[in-house]
């Protein structure tokens, strides 16, 4: 069974703010709004430059090419960068309360996403192939 991989990016990126918004409404019942709120600000922080770094690689390009593609590589991850330290600045910067340690969990839950998903495919995937066979 194939995985269509235009389907890969969105996911991920949706699982990402789901782990964020999951973590989030458990701080916000536990700890309070304010936890709650720097937690969903956190996954906001990873998920936004992630998805500008999604967009820049998924677009369509007229004259494909490795230097075209490289080209957007380089500037999706620049820009991805520069949206990630501008989203920390502002967090930090602008919002009051905000809880740093809810803010970096909240970041850290949306990027862990990025290295769990792929385990729970293949785990999810060869269980898929035992069904389909059957």
């Amino acid at each position: 069974m194939l995985i269509d991989d235009r389907r890969v990016v969105p996911l991920t990126l949706l699982a990402q703010a789901s782990a964020s918004a999951i973590l989030a409404a458990v701080l916000w019942l536990y700890q309070g709004q304010a936890i709650g709120a720097s937690a969903l600000l956190g996954g906001a922080a990873a998920v936004v430059p992630n998805a500008f770094l999604a967009a820049r690689l998924l677009a369509p390009r007229a004259g494909f090419s490795a230097r075209a593609m490289l080209n957007a590589a380089w500037l999706g991850e620049i820009g991805k960068i520069l949206l990630t330290v501008l989203a920390f600045a502002v967090i930090f910067g602008v919002i009051r309360p905000a809880s740093p340690a809810a803010v970096f969990g909240g970041f850290i839950a949306a990027q862990v996403v990025v290295f769990v998903a792929p385990l729970l495919d293949g785990v999810l995937g060869r269980r898929r192939q035992v069904v389909t066979k059957s």
